[in-house]
């Protein structure tokens, strides 16, 4: 999907009906992980600061002991843009086996950072309220990551949100094939193979254009989130009809809905 030109998200109202339309139809809640639920990567010094891109300066150093380092790759702060364009080169007809061993580097040690910072990631506020209210409306939680399954599965055992989810409710990055990644919908179809649902009985929340990319791949229900407006802007602009700058909001509407339907 290109890199669109943002534009200002218009007033929040409209988008909380939206929401309030979306979530009453949907049977499944599929989340986004890192964002949407938690900041996966904060420092564990309680600084609240990001280390990604620490990772992925972690993974372009292994990467560089056995190779060269390319330009489209140098200074990137995300670790699995990182990690998916050494994946892809691996893939090319021809690549040596050195560039394979290599990924098969990378893949371990990203996984590590993950479960890793799974343990001390800082929820995202809000996102537990939503849990547990769509829980308790008795329709369906799943998460469909980028990140690996392991790192979900221990942030949700150490929030105590795990009985909130079955254990086929969590697919995490197909480590196999990057290219199945966000936003190729692999992961959604995964989810919507296991509720037996339709398509459109599922509500995806997630805050990247890949996330968005995924959803509309597939026609599923998206809403946006961003705490930051000019990733609000992004997704708007992107063509992301519904776009809320709070888990609060959500939380609020589900909340909402249950005491309607109780």
């Amino acid at each position: 999907m290109p890199s669109p030109v943002a534009v200002p998200v218009r007033d929040a109202a409209p988008a909380r009906r939206r929401a309030r339309h979306l979530l009453a139809r949907a049977q499944c809640l599929v989340w986004d992980f890192d964002g949407p639920m938690v900041q996966l990567f904060v420092s564990e010094h309680g600084s609240g600061a990001s280390e990604a891109h620490l990772i992925a300066d972690e993974l372009i150093g292994i990467a560089a002991q056995h190779g060269c380092v390319p330009d489209e790759v140098r200074g990137n702060p995300d670790p699995h843009a990182v990690f998916r364009w050494y994946d892809r080169s691996a893939r090319e007809p021809g690549a040596p086996e050195q560039v394979r061993a290599t990924v098969d580097l990378l893949r371990q040690a990203l996984t590590a950072h993950e479960r890793k910072a799974a343990e001390h990631a800082t929820a995202t506020l809000g996102a537990d309220r939503l849990v547990r209210a769509w829980h308790g409306l008795g329709r369906g939680l799943a998460v469909a990551s980028n990140n690996h399954a392991d790192a979900v599965w221990r942030y949700l055992e150490r929030a105590s949100l795990d009985r909130c989810f079955s254990g086929t409710s969590v697919f995490g990055r197909c480590d196999t094939d990057t290219r199945r990644m966000k936003p190729d919908p692999w992961v959604l179809n995964e989810v919507v193979a296991s509720t037996g649902l339709g398509v459109d009985g599922h509500l995806l929340i997630g805050d990247s254009l890949a996330d968005l990319g995924a959803a509309v791949a597939i026609g599923m229900p998206f809403i946006g989130y961003h705490r930051e407006k000019a990733g609000r802007d992004v997704l708007a602009a992107a063509g992301a009809r519904t776009v809320v700058d709070s888990m609060t909001v959500l939380a609020d509407e589900a909340e909402a809905l249950s005491a309607q339907v109780h």
